[in-house]
């Protein structure tokens, strides 16, 4: 007789799969996103939905917060790419903050550092916005 896994070890399972998305806005008008968990092929289109939504509200600044991103590939980096493409067509602006060395060495490797701003805090990255 097999034994039986509990839904709820199925719902951790799968939480720790995808993104957390949350969103709030600064007293100077920029939307600061802080995703935390894997920005891969389960968790990019959270991030792309809280960037749509923030577009259609007129010409968004947006910080994207990158402490809490445990792993990012390449599904994940297109979803920051489209976010930064959907931005720009808003005429609005997005910084990167506080990526952390895995999410640095892969900007850095395929050379979107460049195309990125990217600031080692989310108060350095709003400063100037």
């Amino acid at each position: 007789m097999e034994a039986e896994v509990p839904t709820f070890c199925h719902m951790l399972v799968a939480s720790k799969l995808s993104l957390d998305v949350q969103t709030r806005q600064t007293d100077g008008g920029v939307a600061v996103i802080v995703p935390s968990g894997r920005l891969d092929v389960a968790g990019a289109p959270a991030l792309k939905d809280a960037i749509s939504q923030l577009a259609k509200n007129g010409p968004p600044k947006v910080v994207i917060d990158m402490e809490g991103i445990s792993f990012v590939d390449s599904t994940g980096l297109g979803s920051v790419i489209a976010a930064l493409k959907e931005i720009r067509s808003s005429q609005g602006e997005l910084r990167l903050a506080a990526p952390n060395q895995q999410v640095r060495v892969v900007l850095e490797l395929t050379t979107l550092d460049r195309v990125f701003p990217y600031y080692a805090t989310v108060e350095e990255a709003l400063t100037g916005f």
